[in-house]
């Protein structure tokens, strides 16, 4: 009986070790979950190759951010424009614009009227970033690229973009508001 119940628990680990193996194939040629794989890989590069070009700025790459999008704005905007534009929370971005606040790159300013605070860049913020951040490792990198294919790459990540965007309900309005 005993030998029965062994052979019976051997069969079911091979079965087991059969299913997984199919499961780990089947996952390694996902051809979605290699996409998302490579888009990570390139992405992280990319970030690494930029957060190398900024070291010598004592910036990071979220204030170079921050300072990006205000300059492209070139007007106020508020805490939630910052961080929907950033896709960061909202807690990070308050914090990191404290941050910037004490260095002097950005200030928080008040409409009449509003009870929104907006955020603007200082003049020290335009200089560092219009005229130390050069980007030259973004161009460097995208210069691989042909036209075509930049094009056709905006689109894509775009397309990308809008649509999780989209299923995660992240521009969501009620029809009330």
């Amino acid at each position: 009986m005993w030998s029965s119940v062994v052979e019976k628990a051997g069969h079911m680990k091979n079965e087991t070790s059969k299913s997984l193996e199919q499961i780990r194939e089947a996952k390694r040629t996902d051809p979605d979950v290699n996409l998302y794989i490579l888009l990570n890989q390139a992405r992280n590069i990319i970030y690494n190759a930029v957060e190398a070009e900024l070291k010598h700025l004592s910036t990071s790459h979220s204030q170079i951010t921050i300072l990006t999008i205000l300059s492209r704005e070139n007007k106020p905007v508020t805490l939630d424009e910052l961080a929907n534009w950033s896709q960061k929370d909202f807690s990070s971005v308050f914090t990191l614009i404290r941050r910037m606040e004490k260095k002097g790159l950005v200030k928080r300013i008040k409409k009449t009227g509003e009870a929104k605070t907006f955020i603007t860049i200082t003049r020290k913020g335009s200089l560092l970033y219009l005229q130390k951040v050069s980007e030259r490792s973004i161009h460097l990198i995208f210069d691989k690229l042909s036209a075509e294919e930049k094009k056709q790459l905006d689109i894509t990540l775009r397309n990308l973009r809008d649509y999780t965007r989209d299923m995660l309900g992240l521009d969501f309005r009620p029809p009330f508001l």
